[in-house]
């Protein structure tokens, strides 16, 4: 799994509290700390992977699977030559690879990394 896809499973679990107890009751909270620290200061790099694949090992030792699990893949739609005008939430960093379809009137999704909102931008190739 590349590493913009596990921040992105990361972002998104770091707004439930399972991920936090978790890392409280195996005294890893730095571990979240320090990825989170990361992701803020847009330092995506190995230290990073490593950080996450950490996180990924904790859950995958209380749980039996690892936070990275993939179930499934699509591969990337046909090209298209017009502009369908849809829109996928982003991060505004671009350090993840953002969170669904923007929907009409929905209020934009916050980062639980970084705490900033999510912007609307083209769908993700």
């Amino acid at each position: 799994m590349d590493l913009v896809t596990k921040v992105t499973v990361f972002c998104r679990e770091l707004g439930e509290e399972t991920l936090q107890n978790l890392a409280a009751t195996q005294q890893k909270e730095e571990l979240l700390r320090r990825a989170q620290d990361a992701i803020q200061a847009g330092q995506v790099g190995p230290g990073l992977e490593a950080d996450l694949d950490a996180v990924d090992a904790m859950v995958k030792q209380e749980y039996g699977q690892g936070l990275f699990l993939v179930t499934r893949g699509f591969g990337p739609l046909p090209p298209y030559r017009g502009d369908t005008g849809a829109q996928w939430w982003t991060c505004p960093r671009h350090v993840c690879s953002g969170r669904g379809r923007v929907q009409p009137s929905q209020h934009p999704p916050v980062c639980a990394a970084t705490g900033q909102e999510l912007i609307p931008g083209p769908l993700p190739e």
